[in-house]
């Protein structure tokens, strides 16, 4: 059925595309381009000139960076992306004494360009495989069962086209749900180094009064550079590594854009949530949103509690807090978006008239089962939204209780363990709880760890009825019991707790402290729920294909799969908000506005000494003017569809020639993640003309302007 499915749908895409014309909304996968009318949006390249899979083109320019976005932009190996981008990596190698977070970095010559934690990935060529990938689905088959083939088909397939390219990294992406495959194939770059990071009150001027806001004044963008082998293959750090000669990199256009300019971009979206029920956005609207927001804050707090006065401490926790505060931010915007433009009401209606046009096509008197059993499943999950969010956050934010609950875990999958005599037998467990608690045992500050299993506990206490959390019914004093578990713990020292596994695993095994106990109380109940939404998952992924099938043949509507984290093309046109929806009617920033808000007594608009005073250069090039402002423009707003993931995408004219770098989207347009909104969908950029201000007023970085085929 399923394959049958994917069939009508493949044929009902090319309908689409065959009679589609360009919209704003849009984040066209590579095998899409062609439904972008090049000439007509009034681009000066073709479809080819952005990806050619038989020649070089500017996606070759394109590094997947972490979880952004960067561009080559010369022939050795330099990269341009976001200063936010690289911040957790620039942390790691700052120190009390050389605080290149703060004070900046750049190095003056490539021997002296640090190494960092990151890699980045090449896009090197994309295959439909949808038909290899559902080979062997049957009508009758459970959704467990149909995963099963799935995945199993997924890494027969991923195996033999590693074989045939060992160098290459092989992914096979869903690009529509049990409808649409494709796989790509990736060259990786493992040594990438830090070259350049202005000084932090550039790249994060506004901080988090700031972050999602326009107008905004901020730096933020950062130069690292990709290093292979001396025979050119990609290789792991070495002194003896030669900067990365790309196939292609971008030309800098230092006189940057106008308004109304077409301007795109390519970059690595994360993940959009657009194909979903409406449903889907009910429980977003009404259980995570608010619910991860106001944890966040309260997590946040704690941190930078913790923090004052503590320079090492706070350093440590610095992209922790970042992180968090994106995140907050980022879900108070969409709830802002979801109230001021009433999608859930918009796609609610969209949905129930699908279903009444559904029925009469096809001669029903009642609804197909798919519309019952989606409602049915979220009707569940909002009931028990409070519950379960709560619950979660037991398994996923205390590194103590983690690594407790991986314990109780490892027992009861050995209830009956033998004794210490048995070698093999305790090798064998050691080595599987150590390889878990790796990949999820995270002890960042054991003060932190304390405070959030305090706050957990307090909160869980206060669920009543069907939501109450059973595993916390003995624990009488949240902080009494606190204190007392962590006192007689090893779990909040990891190096202690893993030396103890590989000398003596035995009494590990046998722990009856009380992080132990609150383990074996609270597993069950984290089991329960895992089931619980494992079974929920499975059967929406049995029934949103059907659903996204009614779509393509009911709605009049183009189709782009939901943004994957794989390669992605968009376009607009540089573009200030709609009178009344922002308080600046205009789609750029200045220099100038930098020194207004910074004569305020707002922390987040500081500036040192030194870089006011470089920031209040006279003779500047005349080519980063702005003629009609007479002055430097900062940063510039569009109206592109982008979403996380987009961070240090290269923003590019017409000609396809760099004229700025992606680093957020508007308040208002968090909503992309489920809607683009021609009123509320605005992306920023750092413009070209600051970033090249910077380089060479702020830091002599003439090296580097010069390496990228500048001349001011």
């Amino acid at each position: 059925m399923l394959k049958s499915l994917s069939k009508i749908t493949l044929l009902i895409l090319i309908a689409f595309i065959l009679k589609s014309h360009k919209t704003d909304e849009g984040m066209f996968p590579l095998s899409q381009l062609n439904q972008v009318d090049f000439k007509a949006a009034g681009f000066n390249i073709s479809q080819k000139d952005v990806y050619n899979p038989d020649g070089i083109a500017l996606t070759d320019a394109l590094v997947r960076l972490g979880g952004c976005t960067g561009s080559f932009v010369s022939n050795e190996g330099l990269i341009i992306t976001n200063h936010h981008c690289v911040f957790g990596s620039v942390a790691g190698v700052s120190t009390k004494e050389k605080d290149y977070l703060e004070k900046g970095f750049y190095a003056k010559g490539k021997d002296k360009e640090l190494k960092i934690g990151l890699t980045c990935r090449i896009t090197k060529s994309y295959e439909d495989v949808s038909n290899k990938i559902l080979e062997g689905i049957l009508p009758t088959m459970t959704p467990a069962q149909k995963n099963d083939i799935i995945a199993q088909n997924i890494g027969i397939l991923t195996k033999a086209e590693q074989s045939k390219n060992p160098e290459l990294t092989i992914e096979i992406s869903e690009m529509f749900v049990g409808f649409s495959y494709t796989l790509f194939r990736y060259q990786t770059l493992k040594d990438v180094r830090l070259v350049y990071v202005p000084p932090r009150t550039i790249g994060e001027f506004g901080g988090e009064t700031d972050n999602w806001e326009w107008p905004k004044h901020t730096g933020d963008f950062s130069f690292v550079r990709a290093y292979v082998s001396k025979d050119g293959k990609p290789a792991e750090y070495s002194p003896d590594n030669i900067p990365y000669t790309p196939k292609k990199f971008l030309k800098v256009n230092p006189k940057g854009t106008k308004e109304n300019d077409l301007v795109f971009i390519l970059g690595y979206p994360g993940t959009t949530y657009r194909h979903k029920p409406y449903q889907f956005l009910e429980y977003q609207q009404k259980h995570i949103l608010p619910f991860i927001s106001e944890w966040y804050g309260w997590r946040m707090n704690k941190m930078e509690e913790l923090g004052k006065g503590n320079r090492e401490r706070e350093l440590k926790l610095a992209g922790n807090i970042k992180s968090l505060a994106n995140t907050k931010k980022n879900f108070e915007g969409k709830l802002f978006g979801l109230k001021e433009t009433g999608l859930l009401a918009t796609k609610k209606a969209e949905q129930v008239a699908l279903e009444k046009t559904f029925m009469a096509k096809n001669n029903l008197t009642t609804a197909p089962l798919f519309f019952k059993v989606i409602n049915d499943i979220y009707s569940e999950k909002l009931k028990n939204g409070k519950h379960d969010m709560l619950l979660n956050r037991f398994n996923n934010d205390c590194g103590s209780l983690a690594a407790a609950l991986i314990v109780q875990n490892a027992v009861i999958a050995n209830p009956n363990a033998p004794d210490q005599s048995n070698t093999e037998f305790w090798t064998k467990w050691k080595t599987n709880v150590k390889n878990t608690l790796k990949n999820n045992y995270r002890m960042n500050d054991v003060d932190l760890d304390k405070a959030i299993l305090s706050e957990l506990i307090k909160r869980g206490k206060k669920l009543k009825g069907k939501s109450k959390i059973k595993g916390l019914s003995k624990i009488k004093k949240a902080d009494k019991w606190i204190n007392s578990a962590y006192a007689e713990s090893y779990y909040d020292e990891p190096t202690f707790l893993f030396k103890l596994l590989d000398s003596v695993p035995w009494q590990v095994y046998k722990n009856t402290g009380k992080f132990q106990e609150l383990a074996i109380k609270l597993l069950p109940e984290l089991q329960a729920l895992s089931a619980i939404q494992q079974a929920q998952n499975d059967k929406l992924d049995e029934q949103l294909p059907l659903l996204l099938d009614a779509k393509l043949k009911y709605c009049d509507k183009k189709f782009i799969p939901d943004a994957n984290s794989t390669l992605r093309f968009t376009y607009g046109y540089i573009s200030a908000y709609k009178e009344g929806l922002n308080k600046s009617p205009y789609p750029y920033t200045y220099r100038n506005e930098i020194f207004k808000k910074n004569a305020t007594d707002n922390i987040d608009y500081r500036l040192s000494a030194e870089v006011k005073g470089l920031l209040e250069t006279k003779a500047i090039a005349n080519t980063l003017i702005e003629e009609n402002k007479k002055d430097i423009p900062v940063c510039m707003l569009y109206n592109l569809d982008t979403t996380g993931g987009n961070s240090g995408s290269p923003v590019m004219n017409a000609d396809g020639e760099l004229v700025g770098v992606n680093f957020d989207r508007a308040y208002t347009a968090t909503l992309n993640d489920y809607s683009w909104n021609k009123d509320y969908s605005r992306s920023i950029a750092v413009d070209i003309r600051f970033v090249l201000y910077t380089m060479k007023y702020l830091d002599n970085c003439e090296d580097l302007i010069s390496e990228m085929g500048v001349n001011l």
